[in-house]
């Protein structure tokens, strides 16, 4: 999901024109600007995460399928939240990423491109 997410801001700038860029509209965002996007960038974003996780977990049947597709929009939900929660320290030091990381994301646009774990946005620096 990071390389996908930074892929969509570094490929072309005609494509993150026509894909991403409609959802940073929001530099600032709130709690309903988590799925508000183009189709391209739902399509990349949110649909093929969950299709490849259908794929991937090798006993996946319809309630596991369905939980993760719940937590998964739950996360992105959370990260795109106006508020600091006050579990945003631990996860952190978990490397999981908070609404503060995803705010910095959306008024910088070159950093924080994980949504999930921040990990590879600490090893390639862009965190």
């Amino acid at each position: 999901q990071y390389a996908m997410h930074r892929l969509e801001h570094r490929l072309s700038p005609e494509f993150y024109k026509k894909s991403h860029k409609p959802h940073h509209r929001f530099t600032n965002p709130r709690i309903f600007d988590a799925f508000n996007g183009s189709i391209p960038d739902t399509v990349l974003m949110i649909l093929l995460p969950l299709y490849g996780t259908a794929n991937l977990v090798s006993d996946c049947n319809v309630w596991t399928y369905m939980a993760f597709g719940s937590m998964y929009a739950n996360w992105l939900v959370l990260i795109h939240s106006e508020y600091a929660f006050p579990w945003d320290g631990a996860f952190r030091k978990l490397g999981l990423g908070t609404p503060g990381d995803h705010h910095v994301h959306h008024k910088v646009f070159k950093y924080n491109f994980g949504h999930l774990f921040m990990w590879f946005d600490q090893i390639g620096g862009t965190y």
